[in-house]
């Protein structure tokens, strides 16, 4: 009777055990996924931009609409890691998250810029479409800016960024 408690309390703890993931665990696990929505957000991005300069305004939308979807998509699983890091407790990796948090959330805002300026060109609001391509860009600059700070912070954190 002692070897049946024994035995399931031991598989009770090996299968709790095997559900808690660490924080680290669940950030990495969120990291790759984080950077193909970037990756796919950006390339987006920059076709709606250059199918907006050709003037193909509704190619130039319907990449622009994905170019969002892509950057919320990613700043929502990024909040997530957050969550996780905070929990951690390590400042060096709250520091990258809220900043790659802060660098979506600028993106999504050239985004939406951009959105607006294609709207104005169909409108033929041609100085009120070019203020939002200089708000976007605006934001992306911003966005750079932030991404070089997160890379920074790898430079001097390599054992954190393995």
């Amino acid at each position: 009777m002692k070897r049946i408690h024994i035995l399931v309390l031991l598989l009770a703890i090996v299968g709790v055990s095997g559900c808690i993931d660490s924080g680290k665990g669940n950030i990495n696990q969120l990291i790759p996924e984080i950077n193909e929505h970037i990756k796919n957000g950006d390339s987006y991005f920059n076709e709606s931009a250059m199918a907006a300069n050709d003037f193909k305004l509704d190619d130039a939308l319907s990449k622009c609409e994905l170019a969002a979807s892509e950057y919320n998509s990613a700043r929502n699983l990024a909040s997530e890691a957050l969550g996780y890091a905070r929990n951690d407790g390590d400042p060096v990796i709250i520091n990258y998250i809220e900043l790659l948090v802060s660098e979506l959330e600028a993106k999504i805002n050239a985004t939406s810029q951009l959105k607006s300026a294609i709207e104005m060109f169909r409108l033929n609001q041609t100085e009120e479409g070019n203020s939002n391509i200089e708000l976007a860009n605006s934001y992306m600059k911003s966005a750079k800016e932030l991404e070089g700070e997160r890379q920074e912070i790898v430079r001097k954190n390599p054992d954190r960024f393995q």
